[in-house]
């Protein structure tokens, strides 16, 4: 009798940390960590002036001509282009070419616009892509 409680003491406690340990790997998957649920839409996306947060780069969502500096670390190939890139959410999300060919989510990390209109892209294999928005 002793040791079919000591089995069912330690099933009990082995589902039990099995339960918590998926609670905590859902919360880390979650954006950033935060569980929005304790948040309405209007308290996380707004700042106090009804604004939201992705005013503060000073771009608003569209395509912008940007002098993008390329740099390819396995070939150690640099060069400069003037592209269009495509802005949403103070974020660079897409870098266009002129021939119609683009680089999206597939093949770039976005980036936060800083508010003079910079940030750096990553790209496949370490490829860098230093992007400054043209006045």
């Amino acid at each position: 009798m002793k040791t079919h409680s000591y089995l069912l003491l330690v099933f009990a406690f082995s589902v039990f940390s099995i339960a918590c340990g998926s609670k905590t790997s859902n919360k880390n998957e979650n954006n950033r960590g935060y569980n929005h649920s304790y948040y309405s839409d209007d308290e996380y996306d707004e700042d106090d002036y009804g604004e939201n947060d992705y005013s503060d780069c000073g771009y608003e969502d569209g395509i912008y001509s940007a002098t993008v500096d390329y740099f390819n670390p396995e070939t150690g190939y640099s060069a400069t282009y003037t592209l269009d890139v495509e802005v949403e959410d103070c974020q660079v999300v897409q870098i266009n070419f002129p021939n119609g060919g683009w680089l999206d989510e597939d093949y770039i990390d976005a980036a936060d616009l800083d508010e003079d209109g910079s940030t750096t892209v990553y790209g496949e294999e370490g490829k860098e892509y230093i992007i400054q928005i043209d006045e």
